[in-house]
């Protein structure tokens, strides 16, 4: 049984096979989703027969999670910030993450009825999730993680952190170098970005971090002192 959307009941829960979008994985097939298309480009590629062919590249996400979508049709129906159904697509790995494709076999259909979606504004904002569930789900689209950096590992002639939210660890790649340098161990750290499933292991591609060091902690400290006594 799944839940069909919406939590405020315009659907409940059925047995229609609709699937939240925070679990699927690389190989399922026969995936039906209700979604919210956060942004839309169109790239033309060329065919190992030599032939240009457009393809659409986006950014879906219901209340769960964000996932890429690669479509290989055009579709009138994908228009940004619209609320569509895709029917009958399949999950491949793209880049390290899971994608959801949609296929000359996939439907997709514009949700035209008010059934309280999430809007736009909420959607487009990370989600806060645990190192052990986005492993478990074999990696994660533009995810916030809380925890501490419990290890530096020296390879060729680089550092590579590991944070640790006590439910599992990833190695953290952080985009600006001197960001980096400053990452010591016992560090606190939340980080936004892409985890991605890589030969080493799953690797957070950080776009954002904030650390909370020991600064951080004193601060508030002295915040809960001055408001609760």
């Amino acid at each position: 049984m799944h839940r069909a959307y919406n939590k405020h009941g315009f659907f409940s829960f059925s047995d229609s096979g609709v699937r939240e979008l925070s679990c699927v994985k690389h190989g399922e097939s026969e995936i039906n989703a209700i979604c919210r298309v956060l942004e839309l480009s169109r790239k033309e590629i060329r065919t190992k027969g030599g032939v240009e062919r457009g393809v659409l590249h986006g950014i879906v996400a219901d209340d769960t999670a964000k996932l890429p979508l690669v479509s290989w049709e055009e579709r009138e129906e994908l228009v940004k910030d619209r609320v569509v159904l895709i029917e009958n697509a399949y999950v491949k790995r793209w880049k390290g993450l899971p994608a959801l494709y949609a296929g000359e076999n996939t439907n997709v259909r514009e949700i035209e009825e008010d059934i309280s979606f999430p809007s736009y504004a909420d959607l487009i904002k990370p989600r806060k999730r645990s190192i052990a569930e986005i492993v478990r789900c074999e990696g994660a689209f533009d995810v916030i993680v809380e925890g501490e950096i419990v290890s530096i590992v020296e390879e060729a002639a680089k550092r590579v952190p590991v944070l640790d939210d006590g439910t599992g660890a990833v190695y953290l790649v952080l985009r600006e170098r001197e960001t980096e340098k400053r990452l010591t161990l016992g560090l606190s750290v939340r980080a936004r970005g892409n985890v991605v499933d890589s030969e080493e292991g799953y690797v957070l591609m950080a776009e954002e971090v904030e650390m909370r060091g020991e600064e951080f902690i004193l601060n508030g400290i002295k915040n809960f002192l001055c408001k609760y006594t």
